[in-house]
């Protein structure tokens, strides 16, 4: 009996060491197992200095990008200006070509002119020519006959009548000599005229056409120059818009980053709970741009739409879709006003384009809280609220969260 005593308690014994040891060995077993977890956890956790420095990393290109725009600005300013030169250089290029059809115009009617012109000397140096002979052979005939005088012949008359009739013969031939002079006089200044005529004509012609040679060859340097502006402005606007549509999408790049970054953050909090709210008033039920693939309105680039475009007019009220932090409360060029808020579980909602902010980084709002209002800031080319929903860093599509709801496609 003692005997079996003993052995009872030295089973007891063995029995509670056991148990000790094992209790030991799994205790041993957690905090082996504890340590792989936090370990493992601290490796995957995303700091908020973290997020924190992406978001400057997007303010930067924001920055960056905005000082590009104003170059760009400026520069489709001078483009214009540019753009305005081409038009008034088109207008002198019309004015010199209508100058210079004038002028053709001109050259050959002046040709036309001395061709008449010619003709028509001709004819009156001809009829000088038979003048001035008709003269000469009068001359001549004075002086073959020059012992016959004008008084003989009347102190030849053989009665007053006779001398009369004499006289006034006389009188008509020295008339005639007279009028056949003026009229060789008449013939001679009408071809000197004639003359002045067809010379002043030819160098008319002459200026006319070197004129015209000369605006013919401005008006090649002309169209020469606006091609060359027209180069220039082209390639101008093209380098522009190269560096423009890449700074825009390193900035889209950085912002999917920060809503990666966000979105790892909010899953080191539990989830809000609850389904999302439509976040506009219920009457403003159209979607115009649905989540999915399409080219991108800057870059030209086929890409991710990473949210849904809901059609509502500047001013409309803009909800919260559930309870949360909003973490982000500021200004991009892409995104124009916007809001980011944290709902736990690595959900993130995105609400962009506002024309008003209500909330502030840090603010706790609660669901169908009114957190800003809609408008078209940002990349936008009407009033819209581009709104997303993001899980652990992705986007999808978040209509799937309104099922219920009337919403209607566009």
């Amino acid at each position: 009996m003692k005997e079996t005593k003993k052995k009872t308690a030295y089973e007891r014994k063995m029995t509670r060491s056991r148990i000790i040891a094992a209790v030991v060995a799994v205790l041993l077993a957690l905090l082996m197992f504890g340590g792989v977890v936090v370990s493992s956890l601290q490796a995957f956790a995303i700091t908020k200095s973290e997020v924190d420095a992406l978001k400057n990393k997007v303010a930067a290109a924001t920055a960056k990008k905005k000082e590009l725009k104003n170059q760009l600005s400026s520069l489709n300013s001078d483009l214009s200006a540019l753009e305005q030169q081409i038009a008034l250089l088109d207008s002198q290029i019309e004015a010199q070509e209508d100058e210079i059809a004038a002028q053709e115009e001109l050259l050959a009617q002046l040709e036309q002119l001395i061709a008449d012109k010619t003709i028509e000397l001709k004819d009156s140096e001809e009829q000088q020519a038979r003048q001035y002979d008709r003269m000469k052979d009068r001359v001549r005939y004075m002086a073959e006959h020059d012992n016959t005088s004008y008084l003989s012949i009347l102190l030849a008359s053989e009665s007053f009548s006779d001398f009369l009739n004499r006289w006034e013969i006389i009188k008509q031939i020295s008339v005639r000599d007279e009028e056949l002079f003026e009229e060789l006089k008449l013939i001679r200044d009408k071809v000197s005229a004639e003359k002045a005529e067809l010379e002043a004509a030819q160098a008319e012609a002459r200026e006319t056409k070197a004129q015209m040679e000369a605006n013919m060859a401005e008006l090649e340097t002309q169209r020469a120059a606006k091609i060359k502006q027209q180069e220039a402005a082209q390639n101008a606007r093209n380098a522009a818009n190269k560096a423009y549509a890449e700074i825009i999408e390193k900035e889209d790049d950085l912002m999917e980053e920060y809503k990666k970054a966000a979105a790892q953050l909010a899953a080191q909090s539990t989830y809000v709970g609850g389904k999302f709210m439509w976040p506009l008033p219920a009457a403003n039920n159209v979607v115009t741009c649905p989540y999915g693939m399409r080219k991108h309105p800057i870059t030209g680039k086929y890409k991710l739409h990473t949210g849904v475009d809901l059609r509502c007019s500047t001013g409309t009220k803009v909800y919260a879709a559930n309870a949360g932090t909003v973490t982000t409360s500021g200004y991009s060029s892409a995104w124009g006003n916007y809001i980011i808020i944290n709902h736990g579980g690595g959900y993130t909602t995105l609400y962009a384009h506002l024309s008003r902010r209500s909330v502030a980084k840090g603010d706790k709002v609660k669901q169908g809280d009114v957190i800003g209002q809609s408008g078209n800031t940002g990349y936008s080319t009407a009033p819209h609220l581009h709104f997303e929903i993001n899980k652990d860093g992705s986007s999808y599509d978040p209509l799937t969260e309104f099922k219920g709801f009337n919403y209607v496609m566009k």
